[in-house]
């Protein structure tokens, strides 16, 4: 009868330490991130790791360490899907990305021209007497859900707060900063052009 406690014993310990070995190698397979061969569509290729991606940069992870960032557009479509899949972009980036909208606000003397390029620099400007005229340059935009951080390098310059994941004409939307935040209308949604 004691025997086979202790039989018991081992194999119930034997049992214990194969679950946690098994887990362990599962967390850990879990946790770290998939590499992968990635080809630009220039033909080159990187071995690494999926760290990040938006609708304007990807960040990856070489074995070595190394964290390259480029343009999603510099991959090839299939790791293109891959990133899409993996980083899945807000449904308003559809409606966003490589348009200009103007934008009025009751109080303004001019209408507000926001541009989203396909390359994630923002342009703003003011529209007046039928010219654009460029208000800030080197801005960069991110999407999430519904609210667009406008960038001058690192720091909030200003932000976009729209009330649908389908902008529209006639759409109100909030424009500027915590404080300083203004109610417009979006009176026009058009293709992305030089200004």
């Amino acid at each position: 009868m004691e025997r086979s406690l202790i039989v018991h014993s081992i194999l119930k310990y034997i049992a214990f330490t194969l679950i946690f070995i098994c887990k362990s190698v599962l967390a850990s397979s879990v946790d770290q991130p998939e590499v992968r061969v990635w080809k630009s569509k220039a033909g080159t290729k990187v071995k690494a790791s999926l760290i990040s991606a938006d609708h304007s940069e990807v960040k990856l992870k070489t074995e070595r360490g190394k964290i390259i960032s480029l343009h999603p557009n510099k991959l090839c479509k299939d790791d293109r899907d891959y990133v899409l899949l993996k980083f899945p972009l807000p449904p308003i980036a559809k409606y966003l990305i490589g348009k200009r909208i103007l934008f009025h606000v009751q109080d303004w003397p001019v209408t507000a021209v926001f541009q989203f390029d396909a390359d994630g620099d923002f342009k703003y400007g003011s529209l007046k007497d039928g010219k654009i005229l460029t208000e800030k340059n080197g801005l960069q935009y991110k999407i999430k859900d519904l609210e667009i951080k406008i960038l001058d390098g690192e720091k909030v310059f200003s932000r976009l707060i729209f009330p649908s994941a389908n902008p529209k004409i006639g759409d109100r939307l909030s424009f500027g900063l915590s404080r300083t935040m203004v109610n417009g209308a979006i009176i026009s949604i058009a293709e992305a052009a030089p200004f």
